[in-house]
């Protein structure tokens, strides 16, 4: 008797309905290991993830009026697909600063930066399911979140040591996303139009572009390579115009990729400067480690 009843309660559980959980790689059909930012969305999806950088840049004449920054800072972002075609993204930094003058002045600054909303609208797949080809838009904006960080005597830091320029920074852009087996292709372009912000400082609008292309001949684990411009117009402060910083720049920048569970990437990468025509301006190779978690 125990034995019959048993068997129907087993039978009654089996009959329920039940959630299904399917990992994001069975979900969009595409097992191609993505960072954030680049993955395929599907209804549903919601991914989380950290990105950790260091970097440093130079601007001036060595002993005359040049001005170091190093910088660590950790972006903690998510993503969400309420459909198929719709991802959401919001990005805040969390920031460390040093700035060094050539009379040796130091500046010290750390905490959140300018929070980063977008939205990426695609507006066309060759399939729903695996799609080999992936066109979006990208529209967002900056939003001025940092704080105007003051010095012991209640002084505003410089611009270079605070750790966002106050203003809203609306931009606009286009990517696409092709699939061909183990091998996958980026092309993305954006603008940036900053507006004016504390201290009465407005960066220069910028044009950002990458080209990439990526290799996985596992499940496991990929090399991507890209190619990362920017184009950078003059920045000024309360109406007078500032060089310093404006030109062109382009970055090698080779990453591996890895997937030590499911539904996890790992990314470890550097951007390397091989074209440096930015006024005034010395940049140093980006140190980038990352890890993106899909729910």
């Amino acid at each position: 008797m125990w034995k019959s009843c048993a068997a129907l309660i087993a039978a009654a559980f089996a009959l329920c309905p039940q959630l299904a959980l399917a990992c994001a790689t069975c979900a969009c059909g595409d097992p191609t290991l993505t960072s954030m930012g680049t993955e395929q969305p599907f209804g549903g999806r919601l991914r989380f993830a950290t990105t950790l950088r260091a970097w440093g840049q130079t601007e001036g004449e060595p002993s005359v009026d040049a001005v170091s920054l190093r910088e660590l800072r950790m972006d903690v972002s998510t993503a969400y697909a309420p459909f198929s075609w719709l991802m959401l993204s919001a990005a805040l930094p969390l920031q460390a600063r040093g700035v060094k003058d050539v009379s040796l002045t130091r500046e010290q600054s750390w905490g959140p930066g300018d929070l980063e909303l977008s939205a990426k609208v695609y507006v066309f797949r060759d399939r729903d399911f695996s799609p080999d080809h992936l066109l979006g838009v990208l529209v967002g904006t900056r939003l001025p979140t940092s704080l105007t960080l003051k010095d012991a005597e209640g002084s505003p830091l410089s611009i270079d040591a605070q750790l966002g320029t106050g203003s809203v920074d609306p931009f606009l852009g286009l990517s696409y996303t092709a699939f061909r087996g183990e091998w996958s292709f980026i092309a993305s372009t954006t603008g940036y139009l900053p507006t004016r912000g504390r201290l009465g400082f407005r960066a220069g609008a910028s044009l950002r572009g990458t080209l990439a292309a990526q290799y996985q001949p596992s499940p496991r684990w990929a090399l991507h390579l890209a190619a990362d411009t920017r184009l950078e117009g003059h920045s000024n402060t309360l109406g007078v115009s500032d060089p310093s910083g404006s030109g062109f720049i382009g970055f090698l920048s080779p990453d591996v990729l890895f997937s030590p569970t499911t539904d996890t990437v790992v990314q470890l990468g550097v951007r390397v400067p091989v074209l440096n025509l930015l006024k005034n301006t010395r940049q140093s190779p980006i140190l980038q480690a990352a890890v993106a978690y899909d729910l």
